[in-house]
């Protein structure tokens, strides 16, 4: 600019403009450069499975909204309609494109439709003799026991809330356990809520695949032997996996009391009901809740695991235990895993997204995180649209993506990339980059759905996080040692300790003045608006970080 004004001394007018224009011009054409580039990386972030998933998340979720008003007919005929017109306008690529996105849209209303269609059974009006299995363990509350069956019916077996009177003087209920068939007569009900409920229990029970609730006298149930035949294969492994859970659960007993085993159960097994209201408290509080909620962290603590020991073995014996192969054996344990655990929605999506990711490198590609955790909503969404509605998978999401989208630009915010000497500062602020990010996503949610919202949660993360790590493994290496006592048996005791240590220091941090914020109150509409503003702030982020990079080159 120096130049030009000196420049412009010694010249005339014209020159000097001709001169501004071409300074000017350069500099219009290096920012259109560093838009495109900045179009070009949210291009290959948001192609192709994140537009999809919008208009398929809003398929679904319409689809769901206008429920019996629209049946799954009418939803079919738009969808095979609009399918049609599609190919018609196929010279027209933009016009084209909108009307693939509005397809979408309808699939996933047509999904959800078929599903609500699904659930809505007729049931008979009087008491009915029929033959069920147990598809958990009987817990008690009050004067009944509380269990899932799995009803045979003269067509498909339906999955129903039992609710079994004691009997408190010969403790007959006693007998029941998981896998066990029983004959009862009782009547099958549609799901009710209490009139004075705030949350709709009748709703979350149909989302969850649950057909009917019935209520069964002491007098009114005897133990039988019932076929599985016409229960699917998936619902018999999962009966089965259950067993094998319950048996590990008793493995873990051997080398933890009560009180350790209730968190080793729920972050190994996915089994929570041994944990107590106040240590549940504690968690919650203080932000750790999701370190007892099987989820990512807890997969890729065993996904590491187990490429430490493939890689182990490849070095032992090369010719049998080659890439691909071991790459292939660690998913097959991997989803063994997920379904011993019961197949929750957060683990599913872990599998989903670490098979992805195991695929992606053997075939050497670009790996585009937010894409693939988009692909991973598509598929679970299209297995079961109601997975939409489930709290569990939606903060399981919302909390990956948006640990992709801001933990790098909030690790980023202090520059100790370039010290090697502070490793340990490095891995600190990480950790609370992490949690931050994290927070970002879900604290609207869980104000949301819980009214409460956690001020100590990237204090209770470095606690939490470490510990779940050597909690997890340590378990998983015990497991895998039970031949040999006296080693499981001094694991069982480190696990004690990390595991005392852990609820200890959550206690403390939960009983700080101020550590969680109650009684909050968010609408639908103020999600929306902070999550849009959210993802401009990141766009407008990435676009003037990217901007300040070019020009300083």
């Amino acid at each position: 600019m120096t130049k030009v004004l000196i420049f412009c001394k010694s010249c005339k007018i014209s020159q000097c403009n001709v001169v501004v224009f071409q300074f000017f011009f350069l500099y219009l054409q290096e920012v259109r450069e560093n838009i495109n580039a900045v179009k070009k990386k949210m291009d290959l972030l948001m192609y192709p499975s994140v537009k999809l998933l919008v208009p398929l998340v809003l398929g679904i979720a319409v689809g769901d909204a206008l429920g019996d008003d629209m049946s799954s007919m009418y939803w079919w005929i738009m969808t095979v309609s609009m399918i049609v017109i599609t190919f018609v306008v196929w010279r027209k690529k933009y016009l084209q494109s909108l009307l693939l996105l509005f397809t979408v849209f309808l699939i996933g209303g047509t999904f959800v439709s078929m599903k609500r269609q699904r659930t809505h059974i007729q049931l008979p009006n009087t008491q009915i003799t029929f033959k069920a299995v147990l598809l958990s363990n009987p817990v008690i509350h009050g004067k009944v026991i509380q269990t899932d069956l799995m009803v045979m019916t003269e067509g498909e077996p339906m999955k129903v809330k039992a609710s079994i009177l004691r009997d408190t003087i010969t403790n007959r209920y006693q007998t029941l356990h998981l896998g066990d068939g029983i004959e009862a007569t009782a009547y099958l009900e549609e799901p009710m809520n209490f009139s004075d409920a705030t949350f709709d229990y009748a709703l979350w029970l149909k989302r969850h695949g649950y057909f009917a609730e019935t209520f069964i006298f002491y007098n009114q149930w005897q133990k039988t032997k019932v076929s599985l035949r016409q229960m699917s294969f998936l619902q018999r492994t999962l009966l089965v996996a259950a067993g094998h859970r319950e048996r590990l659960l008793k493995l873990l007993e051997t080398n933890l009391d009560s009180s350790h085993l209730a968190i080793v159960s729920a972050m190994t097994l996915g089994d929570k009901h041994l944990i107590s209201k106040d240590i549940k408290e504690d968690y919650s509080i203080t932000g750790a809740s999701h370190v007892l909620a099987l989820s990512g962290l807890h997969l890729t603590i065993l996904y590491g695991l187990l490429i430490f020991i493939m890689s182990w073995c490849e070095h032992i014996l090369p010719r049998i235990f080659k890439r691909g192969i071991s790459e292939l054996l660690i998913l097959f344990i991997l989803w063994g895993y997920v379904v011993l655990v019961g197949m929750s929605s957060s683990v599913v999506r872990s599998a989903v997204m670490l098979t992805i990711y195991s695929f992606v490198t053997l075939l050497n590609r670009e790996r585009l995180s937010v894409n693939t955790l988009a692909l991973t909503a598509i598929i679970m969404l299209v297995s079961n649209p109601y997975n939409l509605f489930d709290i569990g998978f939606q903060l399981s999401f919302i909390s990956v993506w948006s640990i992709l989208l801001f933990y790098p630009l909030i690790y980023e915010l202090i520059p100790l990339q370039q010290k090697k000497s502070l490793v340990v500062v490095r891995w600190l602020w990480g950790m609370i980059a992490v949690s931050l990010a994290a927070q970002l996503g879900t604290a609207p949610l869980i104000a949301y759905y819980f009214g409460r919202v956690s001020t100590v949660f990237a204090v209770s993360s470095l606690i939490a996080v470490p510990s779940t790590m050597f909690i997890v493994s340590a378990s998983f290496c015990m497991l895998l040692l039970s031949p040999l006592p006296s080693l499981s048996s001094f694991i069982g005791k480190c696990i004690c300790v990390v595991t005392d240590g852990l609820n200890t220091s959550l206690h403390w941090l939960a009983s700080l003045p101020c550590a969680s914020i109650e009684n909050v109150h968010v609408t639908i509409f103020q999600l929306f608006i902070y999550y849009f503003m959210l993802m401009a702030i990141w766009i407008l982020w990435r676009f003037l970080g990217s901007s300040v990079k070019c020009v300083d080159c």
